[in-house]
């Protein structure tokens, strides 16, 4: 037997061990490839879009490749421990330290290799769904055709090559530094007594509250400066919670008699404190990573779902046409009549109606009002606006009252209106009683603030103004316009700006649609990649551990216990390790959906219970899997 031969029988027999870090690598290649050959494919080029799909594909790829680089890292290093002892017999069988790093570099270019032509295989394989799901998420009409790019083929071989090759020679390098007694004795430790600080577990309780506390009452103004010490306490927190926490948890349980002494309790509980206590970093990291997957694959699903609610919320009307300063009414309604005749060629059906307004501004004493710009419109026509949308209107205000209308996010963001205003039309001063209300119409491009006053008042600043300065809104209604909105954008794109200003529903819908498409279409995968390497971890940390667990087994068996009671017991602890990091990361996610939901006006219910199931059935997969490979291998001690 050749040496070659040798170090491929050595893959072949640890197979169920490497089979969730090739699976891992597996999809890390495919993913990357798939994205490379969006890259370089011919038609994306045509596209006005290009560079910015570039850039967003690049960066996508430098964070899959990094984390890629660290998981493999990690992973590699994992097994070499698992099999310590086995290099270590091999040592004192007489083989030298340059074959030992020859076998470990044979192995670990062979799991690599495959890896890589299995990953490239897969992605060749769903190319064609991957164009297909990426040309429906950017809106492309046609979709890309098949096509493999040898230069992503070469781009994905040589780099996750040279990254294989980079890991193993960092993990031979730490092999290399230990003594032959140390390989020998491979990862056995001795078990001490765990131990805990009431102190550090209280504070771990509290960090994490209080950065809950912080998410849940986060909306929209406060999210920026908020997201650091969410962060700062979440983190540290977690950590705490899994090294400190869940020790003095057991610790309780363990003082509960009744408790303790029912069933196999008492062999569970103890047994579970040193599991804890030896596996409190991998569970710190697996949580981690499941709530960075679960928080950005459900941010990125609601904000991707939420475009059309959103789009309303920022642009209530569906269209609007303000004539700019200097205009004449006439070159105004010719625009219209052309807005309106191209409209009708395109078979977009829609209602409409025209309004006078006019530009004044507001004086006050509080400096956040002082001198604002507003838009002044009659009662009547805010009615008619109201109308055209089939919306609820507000109550008609009196004549020595107005209505101030403010976007909601304005209304964030800016000081409390004063209980009374100083409007400025032409020479005169009006002092009016405000109530302030969000604002169902569109923002024009001089002010996003409209004041409503009453028929009698609004003619008394029309006789005030300036007859150069009333200006026009033309606001039309299009039912289902979002179907319309390439058809509405590329009508209002015509417009000669130096008459009017097109404000639409089309355009905001158009460009937060393209954003959040980018957005899902980079980062769903790398964090499919992120959940999918945490299960990886723990099936690592399973398996490193499975040989000393046998041992406890078997222990257990000779003094008596069933094979049903110590499955029972096996079962309830690895499903404990399993789904406690999957619990705390989705009660991590869900604040972070609480605060996400503060921001949206759509409802993250429904879709962020999709994700969690989604993930859930991955991950109960996974311990099924696992469970089975660990229940079988315990059958064996009996």
């Amino acid at each position: 037997m050749t040496f070659i031969q040798f170090a491929l029988n050595n893959v072949k027999r640890n197979t169920r061990a490497y089979v969730s870090y090739f699976l891992s690598c597996m999809f890390a290649v495919t993913v990357f490839f798939m994205y490379a050959v969006v890259i370089f494919h011919p038609s994306i080029r045509e596209y006005e879009f290009h560079n910015v799909v570039q850039s967003g594909i690049i960066a996508s790829q430098v964070m899959i490749y990094g984390f890629s680089f660290i998981f493999v890292l990690y992973s590699t290093g994992t097994f070499v421990k698992s099999r310590k002892k086995e290099y270590g017999l091999l040592t004192t069988l007489g083989i030298k330290k340059s074959q030992l790093n020859r076998l470990l570099i044979l192995e670990n270019t062979m799991i690599g290799l495959a890896a890589i032509l299995a990953g490239i295989a897969v992605g060749a394989l769903l190319t064609k769904l991957f164009l297909m799901v990426f040309s429906a998420i950017l809106g492309i009409g046609d979709i890309l055709p098949f096509h493999l790019s040898l230069r992503a083929i070469g781009l994905t071989i040589i780099l996750f090559f040279v990254m294989f090759e980079l890991n193993t020679l960092a993990v031979v390098w730490t092999l290399r530094t230990n003594s032959i007694m140390e390989v020998f004795r491979g990862s056995t430790k001795s078990n001490r007594k765990p131990t805990f600080s009431w102190f550090i577990s209280v504070f771990a309780l509290a960090a994490v509250l209080y950065a809950y506390y912080l998410a849940y009452t986060a909306d929209i103004t406060t999210i920026g400066a908020r997201m650091f010490p969410i962060l700062a306490f979440i983190i540290p927190g977690t950590y705490f919670l899994f090294t400190q926490l869940s020790i003095a948890t057991t610790s309780i349980f363990k003082k509960n008699k009744f408790f303790l002494y029912r069933n196999l309790n008492l062999l569970t509980i103890s047994d579970l404190a040193f599991k804890l206590k030896e596996n409190a970093r991998i569970l710190f990291i697996v949580t981690i990573l499941s709530a960075v997957a679960f928080t950005s694959s459900g941010v990125l699903f609601n904000l991707f779902r939420s475009v059309e609610a959103e789009t309303v919320r920022f642009v209530p009307q569906a269209v609007s046409l303000i004539s700019n300063e200097n205009a004449n009414l006439e070159d105004f309604k010719k625009t219209i009549e052309n807005v309106e005749a191209q409209f009708q060629d395109k078979f977009i059906p829609y209602e409409s109606m025209l309004a006078s307004t006019i530009p004044a501004e507001m004086e006050s004493n509080s400096p956040n009002w002082d001198t604002t710009p507003i838009m002044i419109y009659s009662y009547s026509d805010y009615q008619k606006m109201m109308d055209l949308k089939d919306e609820e209107k507000l109550r008609h205000p009196k004549f020595s009252e107005a209505i101030l209308l403010s976007q909601d996010l304005v209304n964030r963001f800016t000081a409390k209106v004063p209980d009374s205003l100083t409007i400025k039309v032409g020479q005169t001063n009006t002092d009016l009683a405000i109530h302030r209300e969000a604002s169902p119409l569109s923002s024009s491009i001089s002010t996003n603030v409209q004041l409503i006053v009453s028929d009698k008042r609004y003619e008394q600043f029309i006789q005030a103004a300036d007859a150069s300065s009333v200006r026009y809104n033309y606001v039309m209604h299009i039912p289902n316009a979002f179907d319309y909105a390439t058809e509405t954008e590329d009508v209002l794109n015509r417009v000669n700006t130096e008459i009017a200003y097109a404000d639409s529903q089309a355009d905001f819908y158009l460009m937060m649609r393209q954003t959040m498409s980018y957005l899902f279409f980079f980062g769903i995968f790398i964090s499919v990649l992120f959940f999918l390497a945490a299960g990886s971890i723990l099936y690592f940390r399973m398996y490193q551990d499975i040989d000393k667990d046998l041992k406890h087994y078997y222990s257990l068996y000779r003094i008596g216990l069933t094979s049903k009671e110590m499955k029972k017991i096996a079962g309830k602890q690895l499903a404990l390790l399993f789904f406690l990091p999957f619990s705390v990361a989705a009660i991590h996610a869900g604040f972070a959906f609480k605060a996400l939901q503060n921001i949206l006006v759509s409802n993250v219910l429904l879709p962020s219970i999709f994700v969690y199931l989604l993930y859930f059935a991955v991950h109960f997969i996974n311990f099924i899997i696992i469970r089975n490979i660990y229940t079988t291998k315990l059958n064996k001690v009996m």
